[in-house]
């Protein structure tokens, strides 16, 4: 094997060679000034506004002996300061709009011209030169330093550090502050977020969790800190602080307070004056407020709230503000508790409470004729409130004793409330209608959803609730009404028709013992409606007589007395205002008051009567046998009802499958009738169209239906054994054809086995 030739090691040892090598790559004298002149310019620049004017002021020192020594003209020099110290004021004042600051500013911008006439005349080589300098010098510095702008300028460093250390705690390195507001608990922070390559839609989302990050490091309760998006700019979001507890102070309302409470009892306003407040805004300690009406129209309110969230108490708040105005009218229902008829009775023009199921409908009823008349009188104008034309606001608590699944008075309360909702915005008739939740066995129907301005969302059981009244709440970063303020009664969210929403605190007004007596001293409405609409309003005039027996509260009306009830007039044959009239414990409507003419029915064609004297028999006579006739006619034709009645849940339940018709399995749809309304045209255009067969478009055309409805039918009849139609293509190329002209299919099969 041969040997490996090894070089000789060297004699130098590592000692030797460190102290070789540190020799050879020693700075220079150079490299050590030019380090230096760097790390003063690091240390200049760490604090330009102080240090730099401190090092420019030290070295104007000695250049103020170059004009000296080359004989300039010290007027010349001295000449150039004052449109120096007048471009310096204007320059900075209009940036930062502070006096004491652009005085400095000026003053120094004038200082330097000044400054070198003087020494171009005297020289800088003496001492009285000197300490005039360094004196002038440091009084400059020290002004400009201490400025009220150099003060805010320091403060907003720190406090752009500590946001910086937040950050990047919280998960957000590279985004900038560009902005702090003091709040009433706190701040709120303006943060670019364009650097973190996040969108800021995505950071103030619910599940990004930096609310909770930052409330983490700054050792809060997570919900002190919220996150939104900057309306004006895409890339910047507002981080709001809660530092002070939110709830800490009581929201009390002035009706609770004996000493302010016949003020408040006597105060009259209109309701043009501005929105009802209802409650404290605990971010800006602004009023959280209702608009019920304003220049621009009416606007119905919707309210959502589960058992025990305050919703009598925001009751309380807008009906004693309502029943303030001069130009306001209150028609309360309360069918559930009674409340509002028990307590606010004397301060109402009219109310409904537990039993009065009949005078609930009559005040429908004169809600509806109010919306008509008005609606004739201006065509469609916005109502104009005065005291002798006031605004009607109805109030009603527990929609669903109304017009709810279990309602016994539903299918004639339902067509009026819709009329109201769709109608009333303009004519100055608005409901404030109530629910524990927002669904359709509450509500009814769908309008309170559709044409009801504000929305306003108590305490809630669940999350899920809050999409049943404001789908899009979570996207527009409002609170979960279900976690919002744990612990705190009273909470509410309000959001108007613009989504413009506003959550805080409820004013207390939960004590009905000064309800009452608050509604007492306040007594009777001033407003009144014009007597030609009053004696359209069947039963109106004698709206507050109630039985000799009937005591005040517990369901009467507002202001109960012991005028015996006017004998109730004949009812027309076919009018079923006869049973309104027999209504227990309410008013009992006359046959139209001073007009002489019967009232309209009630829930369909309110808005117009008979059309005959009542005082004519012959009339009568010949209208009841028509009626007769025209019943039989109508009901002739009526299928028998089935042996077996059909309850809710089955109901409800095949709806569903119906709904679900195009994902059934086909022994489910097997069992599915098919209307002869929809298998009849379907049947049809597939028996002309032979082996061209037909698209569900031009099925759908034929039937005359929905879309969507038309496809759950064709699913059924495909199903059908034997199949009623044959399907054949992909989802985009699907056709229908009979199953004799199906593709493939075989003439001679008999689909009838």
């Amino acid at each position: 094997m041969a040997r490996r030739n090894r070089r000789p090691r060297s004699t130098t040892t590592w000692r030797d060679a460190a102290h070789h090598t540190r020799n050879r790559n020693a700075p220079t004298a150079g490299q050590t000034a030019l380090t230096a002149i760097r790390g003063y310019g690091r240390w200049v620049a760490h604090s330009p506004d102080t240090r730099g004017l401190g090092n420019a002021l030290a070295a104007l020192y000695p250049l103020g002996e170059i004009g000296h020594l080359t004989g300039a003209d010290p007027l010349m020099l001295g000449a150039f300061a004052p449109p120096a110290a007048l471009a310096a004021w204007v320059g900075t004042y209009k940036k930062h709009a502070s006096p004491r600051y652009s005085a400095t500013v000026a003053a120094t911008a004038a200082g330097i011209p000044a400054w070198l006439g003087t020494a171009a005349h005297l020289g800088i080589l003496n001492l009285p030169t000197l300490l005039a300098y360094s004196i002038s010098a440091t009084v400059t510095w020290s002004a400009y330093t201490w400025s009220d702008v150099l003060k805010k300028r320091r403060a907003w460093a720190r406090e752009q550090l500590k946001w910086d250390e937040l950050a990047t705690a919280a998960g957000l390195e590279d985004s900038r502050l560009i902005g702090i507001d003091d709040t009433r608990l706190g701040v709120r922070f303006r943060v670019d977020v364009r650097a973190t390559n996040k969108r800021a839609s995505q950071l103030a989302g619910k599940g990004g969790g930096l609310a909770e990050d930052i409330a983490a490091q700054i050792g809060l309760p997570a919900e002190r800190v919220r996150i939104t998006t900057d309306d004006k700019h895409a890339g910047i979001i507002l981080v709001l602080v809660q530092m002070l507890d939110p709830w800490a102070e009581p929201a009390t309302h002035p009706a609770l307070d004996p000493a302010a409470a016949p003020t408040l009892a006597a105060a009259r306003r209109s309701v043009l004056d501005g929105p009802f407040v209802i409650g404290i805004d605990p971010d800006t300690g602004n009023p959280m407020t209702l608009t019920v009406f304003d220049r621009a129209g009416g606007h119905h309110v919707f309210v959502v709230a589960s058992t025990g969230s305050g919703k009598t108490t925001l009751y309380n708040n807008v009906i004693e503000q309502a029943t303030a105005c001069i130009d306001v009218l209150v028609w309360g229902i309360d069918l559930g508790k009674g409340t509002i008829a028990r307590f606010w009775g004397p301060a109402l023009d009219a109310a409904a409470g537990i039993g009065e199921e009949k005078k609930a409908l009559q005040i429908l009823e004169w809600a509806c004729l109010t919306i008509d008349h008005r609606s004739r009188e201006t065509g469609g104008r916005n109502h104009q409130p005065t005291p002798t034309d006031p605004v009607i606001l109805i109030p009603v608590d527990e929609l669903d004793t109304l017009t709810g699944a279990n309602s016994s008075i539903a299918l004639k309360a339902k067509p009026m409330i819709e009329h109201i909702y769709r109608r009333g915005r303009s004519a100055g008739v608005e409901l404030l209608t109530a629910s524990q939740r927002g669904v359709v066995q509450y509500t009814g129907s769908k309008d309170p959803h559709a044409n009801a301005d504000n929305k306003v969302v108590l305490r809630m059981n669940r999350a899920a609730e809050m999409g049943n009244v404001v789908p899009e709440w979570e996207a527009s970063g409002m609170p979960n009404m279900a976690s919002y303020a744990r612990g705190v009664k009273g909470v509410a969210l309000v959001v108007d028709s613009e989504n413009t929403w506003v959550a805080g605190r409820v004013l207390d007004l939960s004590d009905l013992d000064a309800v009452e007596r608050l509604a007492h001293q306040r007594g009777a409405p001033t407003a009144t409606l014009p007597a030609a609409l009053a004696k359209q309003l069947p039963g109106y005039a004698d709206r507050h007589r109630v039985h000799a027996t009937s005591t005040a509260g517990g369901g009467t009306g507002p202001a109960a007395s012991s005028f015996p009830p006017p004998p109730p007039a004949p009812p027309l044959p076919g009018d079923d205002r006869s049973e309104l009239d027999a209504a227990p414990g309410g008013a009992e409507p006359t046959a139209g008051g001073a007009s002489g003419k019967r009232g309209s029915r009630i829930g369909h064609g309110w808005q117009a009567g008979f059309g005959i004297d009542p005082d004519d028999h012959d009339a009568v006579e010949r209208l009841a046998g028509e009626l007769v006739s025209e019943v039989e006619a109508r009901l002739r034709d009526m299928p028998k009802p089935p042996k077996q009645p059909t309850s809710l849940a089955d109901m409800i339940k095949a709806k569903e499958v119906l709904d679900n018709a195009e994902n059934n399995p086909p022994e489910v749809n097997q069992n599915i009738p098919v209307s002869e309304k929809i298998a009849g045209p379907v049947l049809a255009l597939l028996a002309e169209r032979g082996a061209d067969g037909a698209t569900p478009a031009e099925l759908t055309k034929a039937v005359g239906k929905g879309e969507s409805t038309v496809r759950r039918y064709l699913a059924i009849m495909r199903d059908h054994k034997p199949p009623l139609i044959v399907g054949s293509g992909s989802t985009r190329n699907l056709r229908y054809y009979l199953p004799d002209h199906a593709p493939g299919a075989d003439p001679t099969t008999d689909h009838d086995q």
